[in-house]
This record gives structure tokens, sequence and C-alpha cells, in this order.
């Protein structure tokens, strides 16, 4: 028989707003009273303090204070004992925390991922702290739970901050699209350089022990660098055989704009920032990877570009250009490949070589304050046995780099940097590892397969068409737009959505634009303005979604229409 919570206030909240707990707690085990610990909260500069133990509600009265500064604070209590919620129910403040629509309480069951996937996805920023309760604290899943907190928070803040900011994305994709036709296509290097020795480097502290070497072995592996490591290396007289570009910010043409590889041969993904064009004269080389989404298939499609993409099977976490120059490098048939200056930690206290890349130094009280969970300082054991502080990012690339190379059994990877390291990597020198590599003519490869390898220049006439096509559909989805908020507008005044408002919400949904250039923003917008979709269950929240939404979507819109994206 199952237990009744009839008459009890604080079961009649949990009741209404987490249905499914009070189901689970029929199945709990039997539990004894017990005195409400002490919890004392650490209040950070967040947007999100999760706390590990629901014996934290007993701080309710500051940490009502803290989320009252900001309304878009939120308090996340995390319990895995469905005995300590039901103990909970007859606490002091239960009922303040459950009718607060800035607190929440989410109950874990193991394996912990898939419930933390859906807490953070419905939260889904940048800046957390995660704290334990005093009992909860010396837990051994604590410290893991915390890790696999911060890097969900990575990956899910990260992806819905390209949707949401998808319309200033669209204007790297649309120009840089346009030199499809002026390109090679990358993805045909594949197979091109089988047993063909490659260093990937990255832009660590420790790149500076290796450019003697790379100097000598110029002629003898593929030299591959994207981002900060392009303008190390040049400024040291390295010149990589390949660059590498994907990152769609600004910083990327500031890292670019110091460098001195010109005419080295430029492989790029649609999604880069399109200033770096004035940083190069070399040739350009496209390369399919999937980090342009839909807008980039379209184009791809239309265009007959069938290549399998590079990097998707490096997984969610793979975020940096090192991730996906390794790819590439297993692509082209590269063996062995060996990292030089991935160093996934501050070796020194250095952030990138020193006396090469400007504001190398770090301070560790400002690492430690950073609550992005990105950058959350973590300390660990390098490959020599010391401990050095990595983050959260970094754990993740070197997990991401060891799951990546155990796929490829024939190929020998090789770690030639002092950091972090990789689990089942050997760590090796680049002098000892190079020793019996025999002269290969690289650049006349390269400059061959450039030419040989050249996309269509009439590609522009049937990119122009589909712009306007786009162009088009964008002013569609404008005017639709306004006319739905006057809808609802003139709807407020009964608070009955009318029958043209759901009609021309479908019309909107259909439209060219929406599913090529803004696939997933319709559907991310619903799941952060009525996470609980209480539009489904009440008129008046149904015109109050339609209202925000349509005017996110009217200011978006504008933005593409006034800027002239679709060009």
């Amino acid at each position: 028989m199952g237990k009744s919570f009839v008459g009890n206030s604080s079961s009649d909240l949990l009741s209404e707003r987490y249905p499914e707990l009070i189901f689970l707690l029929n199945f709990s085990s039997p539990y004894e009273a017990f005195l409400e610990e002490e919890f004392i909260p650490e209040f950070k500069a967040v947007e999100v303090f999760y706390i590990y133990g629901i014996g934290g509600s007993s701080a309710y009265p500051s940490l009502k204070k803290w989320v009252l500064e900001k309304k878009t604070r939120r308090v996340v209590f995390l319990e895995d004992s469905l005995s300590a919620i039901e103990r909970f129910l007859s606490s002091t403040y239960s009922g303040e925390i459950l009718r607060d629509s800035q607190m929440f309480l989410s109950y874990l069951e193991e394996p912990y991922k898939k419930k933390l996937e859906e807490i953070v996805s419905s939260y889904p920023v940048e800046h957390i702290f995660i704290q334990a309760t005093n009992s909860y604290r010396k837990r051994p899943q604590f410290e893991e739970l915390c890790l696999h907190l911060l890097r969900i928070t990575t990956v899910v803040h990260a992806r819905t901050t390209e949707i949401l900011k998808s319309h200033y994305i669209l204007a790297n994709l649309m120009r840089n699209i346009s030199r499809w036709p002026h390109s090679f296509l990358a993805n045909r290097f594949q197979g091109q350089f089988i047993n063909v020795p490659a260093i990937i480097c990255g832009a660590g502290p420790s790149l500076l022990d290796a450019i003697g070497s790379l100097k000598n072995l110029h002629d003898r592996a593929l030299i591959l660098a994207g981002g900060s490591a392009i303008t190390a290396l040049s400024n040291q007289g390295v010149t990589p055989h390949l660059n590498i570009v994907a990152d769609p910010n600004f910083e990327e043409f500031q890292r670019l704009k110091t460098a001195s590889a010109y005419e080295t041969p430029l492989i790029y993904a649609t999604r880069v920032h399109p200033d770096i064009w004035n940083t190069c004269n070399g040739q350009m080389g496209y390369l399919v990877s999937d980090t342009g989404g839909v807008c980039e298939k379209h184009f791809e499609n239309l265009l007959r570009i069938d290549h399998q993409a590079v990097g998707p099977e490096l997984g969610m976490e793979a975020l940096s250009i090192t991730t996906l120059s390794l790819a590439f490098a297993v692509e082209m048939g590269c063996n062995p490949i060996v990292f030089v200056g991935v160093d996934l930690s501050y070796t020194g206290m250095q952030r990138y070589p020193e006396k090469v890349v400007a504001h190398s130094a770090v301070d560790p009280k400002t690492l430690e304050e950073n609550m992005q969970a990105s950058e959350k300082l973590l300390r660990r054991k390098n490959i020599k046995g010391e401990f050095v502080y990595t983050t959260v990012k970094w754990v993740m690339e070197s997990e991401c780099i060891a799951s990546f190379a155990k796929k490829y059994k024939n190929c020998r990877f090789i770690n030639a940097t002092s950091g972090l390291g990789f689990t089942d990597i050997e760590n090796s020198s680049l002098e000892e590892v190079s020793a019996d590599w025999k002269p290969i003519d690289l650049h006349a490869a390269i400059h061959q397969k450039m030419q040989l390898y050249q996309l269509d220049p009439h590609f522009n006439t049937v990119i122009a068409s589909e712009k306007k096509k786009l162009h088009s559909s964008v002013l569609r989805l404008q005017e639709m737009t306004l006319r739905m908020l006057r809808l609802t507008h003139e709807a407020q005044e009964a608070s009955i959505p009318t029958a043209k408002m759901i009609l021309l919400e479908f019309d909107f949904q259909e439209e060219l634009a929406l599913n090529t250039l803004f696939p997933f923003l319709n559907s991310t917008l619903d799941r952060l303005l009525d996470p609980y979709e209480k539009r489904k269950k009440n008129d008046k929240e149904m015109l109050k979604y339609f209202l925000e939404k349509y005017t996110s979507w009217k200011e978006i819109l504008e933005y593409v229409v006034e800027q002239n994206l679709i060009r």
C-alpha cells in the first residue's frame, strides 16, 4: 500500500509542482525524524547556485535574499535520496521553497548524467557555483557530480548560445559561403597523406621547447596549426604547412593579424569570422565539418558537395581547433600523429608561450574567481606526476582526444607535450619520435592537390540565386512577426488566442528561412520562455508566450534585414 500525503500542505505543493516526485515517494524507504542541519551558503557572482543536499534548505532566508537581488538568479537543490526529500516536506521552509519561482528541487538517480542534462537545459547559463551541505560534502560522488555538472553546463551553454546568436553567426556563414567557388575542397585530401607524420600544434607554454625541432622537421612531417598557434609558430620562424581556422568570434581575426604566415594555405570552416581574409593571401580550402549547422548543409546539398563531415565523431565536448585539426589529420591518413604545445594546463602559470603571445602570464587568484563553468580551475597531475592547474574545458579536451584516438588502432598517437597529457596515449619527445622520419616534398604535394580539388567557380550563380530566395523568405517572416504581435495585442483584451494566431504560427514554422537559417531557434525560445509549457494549459499564458517569443523574433529579424546579412 502506498504512503498517504493527504493534508500536508508541503506535499500538496510538491504534488502540484513535481508530480513525478510524489509518485516516487510512495516507494521510498521509511525514515526517522532528524534535526535540520545548519548550512551557510558561499555566495558567488553566478546565475545558478546548485546545492547538493536538500538539507541546504535551512538557509532559505539568506538564499531568498540572494535571488531577489536579480530576477534571473536560480537556486537548484540536488538530492539523490528520496527519504531526504520526504523529510524535507516537514522542514521549516519547505512550503516557502516549493512556492518560490526562483528555487527548484531536482531528484538525481544514478547515473546522474541524463538528469543533469535535463536540469542544465532548463538553465543553460555560463556562470554557476556548486556547494554541498556539510553531511554531503565528503560523499565520494560529490566530486564526480561537480565535474559532470560543469562539463554538461559547458556544452549546453555553448550550444544554446550559438542557437540564440545564430543571426550573428549567419553573417559569417553568408559571407564565407560566397568564398566556396574560389576554394579547394579540403575533404578531398582524404587518404592523400597515408603514413605521412603529422604534428598538431597547440599554443601552450611548452610550444617554445619544440621550435628548434619543428624547424628541422619541415620537410619530414605535415605541420598543422590553428588559432593562436599560427601566430606563435610564424613569429618564431616556423611556417605550418596548413593553417586551420573555425572560431566565429572577432578574436580569431585579432589572433591572425599578428601572424606572419600570409601565404600558408588556410583550411576554414564556414562559421569562421570573415575578417580573417584580410590577414592572409594563401589558397583557401573549405572543410565540410558540420560546424555551420543546417544553413551550411543546405548550401552543400544545393551544390552537391556530399563529402562526409570531418569532426562530428569527436563528440559534443570537442570544442577546440586542436580537436578539429586532429580529425583532419586522421582523415588525410597521417601516421604517426604527434601533439606539440597542447599543454591543456597552465604550465609555469602561463597560458601561452612566454614572450611569444602577449598577456601570457596568469594569476591563480583571478582564475579561481572565474565562475564560468568551462574555465573552472582544477588541480590535476601532469605526465610527470606533478600537480598543475587546468580547467574543465581542458579536461574535456584531453578525454575527448584520448577517446577519439582509441577508435584508430592502426594509427600511432604520441604526446610530445609536458602538460596534462592523454590517457593511453604514449609520451615521448619530438626528437626521439622523429629520428627515423624520411624527407618528403610536402609543399609540392599540397600544391598539386589544391589545384586538383578546386570547387566550381560557377557555384557563384547558384549561391546568389538561393540567397535571393532566403532574403525574400526572411522578409515574409518579418511581416508575419509584426502581424502576430498585432493580433496578440488585440487578443489580450479578451484573453483568448484567436484561430488566426494559431494558423499564422503554422505558416511561420513552414518558412524556408526559418528552417534553413534558424532551425533550432524556435524550439529553444519555447524551452527558455515557457519551460513548463504553461501555454498549453492557460489562454493567458499562451498570449504571454506569443508576446515574448515574437518580440524576440522581431528584434532578430530586424537585425538580419537592417544589417543586410543575406548577401
